[in-house]
């Protein structure tokens, strides 16, 4: 499965974005409780913004496209259209590049989906986190046909 460029998904909405529960700064492990399955609630965090998909069953509800996003970080994930777990919620130095392609996605996420919270993580400098080991940077690049 291919991710369309945000861009492309940009289609002009008139409608507001619904009221959500404002939470505001939560844990990882908080975050972690608003997976697929969760009956009540999922969301996402990208760069720390957390935004509430619960809206989006086909795409973050058990059976959604991008079910394994829903209760994780997804920026580093994002950045390179990865959809295995490995790369969620990890939390390392990030290059350039990587982060231009990742903050492609914010806005796509701000107009279609209402923010009720941020992530403490993030409220950390990034510069701080570690950089991925030799091994991770490979698989990280890797290619992958979906």
């Amino acid at each position: 499965m291919s991710i369309p460029n945000p861009a492309s998904l940009m289609k002009g909405s008139d409608e507001p974005l619904p009221e959500v529960e404002q939470m505001g700064t939560i844990t990882v492990e908080t975050l972690n409780q608003y997976h697929c399955t969760n009956p009540d609630r999922r969301l996402i965090s990208l760069f720390g913004v957390v935004y509430d998909v619960t809206s989006s069953l086909k795409s973050y509800g058990p059976d959604g496209a991008y079910k394994e996003y829903a209760g994780h970080d997804i920026t580093l994930a994002l950045s390179k259209h990865k959809t295995d777990e490995k790369w969620l919620d990890k939390f390392v130095k990030m290059e350039e590049k990587w982060i231009s392609d990742a903050k492609g996605w914010a806005g796509y996420f701000a107009a279609k989906y209402p923010v009720c919270g941020k992530l403490d993580r993030w409220e950390e400098d990034p510069e701080s986190w570690p950089e991925m080991s030799k091994e991770e940077l490979e698989a990280f690049e890797k290619c992958v046909i979906m």
